[in-house]
């Protein structure tokens, strides 16, 4: 027992664990490049050429840091094998994200699990999605800003030019200032931030004439791609069911039902982050921080309800804001936990029902999940006694029935 909590009293070395199984797992697999691929890849390679083409249809955010590697490899597959190294490093960032924000290895422990059980952000590089370096920038992002570094502000401009969804993180940049005095020099931070994307959307028209949506150029417009009312109204209505679902039924538009439609993490998370806001007071020292998890959750989902179609992608860094919530209330209530790990292993099965025969998955796809089911085992053996006595607690809470009078 001493060794398994001598084990855990050394967290940092435990999200070391887990970024070794992800990016042993990932390594095991086998790339296939689709659909937006090709559209980075060309621009990596170009830039890398000393052109910068903002003309080629895409957010372009992410494949900046990738031009180096296209120099020492001149590989077609580039694009990619930034994306894998990224999605590798989630759980380790994760983990420095959440400490430095809660002071606590505990809570950083705990989300660098959760994002480890999250497969939807780091394998789907191997497609060639841009996901899992845009949540690297997020996560880089809040480590910066906990610890009130003026560099903050580059990896949440460069996640603004990759997916514009990072604007939800605002909340959070005015809620903690690196520097005191007059408003410039307080907030310069987020103006520097904000500068990124300006930049290069005033790049892109000079050189397109236009604002290029995504990977969306022929089918939208910078006007087009805003609902209407009615649209708005049913994309929240569905943005309710993707968070408290794991099912992904686009009622609003059928046709357009996809895998961005699917719940990528446990709605117990969810539920769990609410009850943070909720019940703020409980869970939080810092007061500031609640209200800004909650400002940016609000945000980042309604600016996915304003646009054409909702997708989980697009939801991600208000869904990863919401989980930041949620880690308080499973240090507090830690019988939570096994739940919301149980309900984390959908996605995985998911992901492989969807992708073992694309991606070549095997056995060794499910590294992570073991590797983390393992972890909780050894912690429940490491700490046996308290385990008991939350277990008893929750037998003794349970209502009996008795006989009536």
């Amino acid at each position: 027992m001493k060794a398994l909590r001598a084990l855990f009293a050394r967290p940092l070395f435990l999200a070391l664990g887990l970024t070794a199984t992800v990016g042993v797992s990932m390594l095991l697999t086998t790339p296939y490049p689709m659909d937006d691929h090709f559209l980075y890849q060309k621009f990596i390679e170009r830039l890398a050429g000393g052109r910068l083409d903002l003309t080629i249809p895409g957010f372009h955010g992410q494949n900046f840091i990738a031009v180096p590697w296209y120099w020492v490899t001149r590989s077609p597959l580039t694009q990619i094998h930034v994306q894998m190294l990224s999605g590798a490093l989630l759980p380790l960032l994760s983990y420095f994200a959440a400490k430095s924000l809660f002071r606590s290895a505990t809570q950083g422990l705990l989300f660098a699990a959760i994002i480890a059980m999250m497969p939807f952000l780091s394998f789907s590089s191997l497609r060639g999605w841009m996901v899992a370096t845009y949540t690297l920038y997020l996560l880089l992002a809040v480590i910066l800003l906990a610890r009130r570094s003026r560099w903050a502000a580059l990896p949440w401009g460069f996640a603004m030019i990759a997916l514009p969804f990072a604007a939800a993180l605002l909340p959070l940049f005015l809620s903690f200032p690196p520097q005191r005095g007059s408003f410039l020099r307080r907030y310069w931070h987020v103006i520097a931030a904000f500068a990124v994307p300006a930049l290069y959307i005033l790049i892109q028209f000079l050189q397109a004439g236009r604002i290029i949506v995504g990977a969306h150029a022929d089918e939208f417009t910078a006007a087009s791609i805003w609902s209407g009312p009615t649209r708005i109204f049913l994309n929240a209505g569905h943005a309710v069911q993707m968070l408290f679902s794991i099912h992904n039924y686009y009622f609003p538009d059928p046709a357009k039902t996809a895998l961005g439609n699917m719940m990528h993490t446990t709605p117990v998370l969810v539920f769990l982050g609410i009850w943070a806001f909720l019940s703020w007071r409980d869970f939080f020292e810092d007061r500031r921080l609640p209200f800004a998890l909650a400002l940016g959750f609000l945000i980042g989902i309604g600016m996915n309800v304003a646009i054409d179609h909702m997708d989980h992608f697009y939801m991600e860094t208000g869904v990863l804001l919401i989980i930041l919530a949620a880690l308080p209330v499973l240090v507090r209530h830690p019988l939570w936990i096994p739940v919301v790990l149980g309900t984390l292993h959908f996605q995985w099965f998911y992901f492989f029902l969807q992708f073992r025969g694309v991606f070549a998955l095997g056995p060794s796809f499910f590294l992570t999940p073991l590797a983390v089911d393992l972890l909780f085992v050894l912690y429940c053996l490491a700490n046996g006694r308290e385990v008991f006595v939350h277990l008893r607690s929750l037998i003794s809470a349970a209502p009996r029935g008795g006989t009536g009078a």
